[in-house]
């Protein structure tokens, strides 16, 4: 059993990838790996998955031995699961008319991501670019609001 290590991450990601579920690293662990946030313990794996809906994944997760879906996170802007008692979340980031990705909260907000979201380092992990860490980080107050409150009122940013 592996904890939530790097080797732990790429493992997740991997697996996923072999299923068509293609993702770039999110949340603390990409933080840390972009040296925005000092190293920690990871309690879980946030990944960005791009793609206009859920469907591949809806497909996969249920039929993975691997991986246990959490259906109680079967939300409009997220998917997860647990695999070796380790939580991974599946942010869904859409592509947006024009440009761009946009991630909406349920039917109560609309997420515009960073033109730069996706950036990928020299050993080849996928991972978030730090401008878009940083933008969800400044609206992670609204964002948590919205997705308990009230219908679509604005987008972001």
């Amino acid at each position: 059993m592996h904890g939530n290590d790097l080797a732990f991450v790429r493992q997740t990601m991997g697996l996923l990838e072999t299923a068509g579920i293609r993702t770039w690293l999110f949340g603390g662990w990409a933080e840390e790996l972009l040296d925005l946030s000092p190293p920690r313990q990871h309690h879980d794996v946030d990944l960005l998955y791009p793609a206009a809906d859920f469907a591949v994944a809806d497909a996969f997760l249920p039929a993975c031995q691997d991986m246990s879906e959490i259906t109680a996170k079967h939300l409009a802007h997220k998917r997860a699961f647990v695999r070796n008692s380790i939580m991974t979340e599946l942010i869904l980031v859409r592509p947006a008319p024009g440009r761009g990705y946009v991630t909406d909260f349920g039917s109560r907000l609309r997420f515009r991501w960073p033109d730069n979201l996706l950036a990928t380092r020299a050993d080849g992990l996928r991972v978030a670019s730090a401008e878009a860490l940083r933008s969800y980080r400044a609206q992670h107050g609204l964002i948590r609001a919205a997705i308990s409150a009230g219908p679509l009122t604005s987008q972001l940013p």
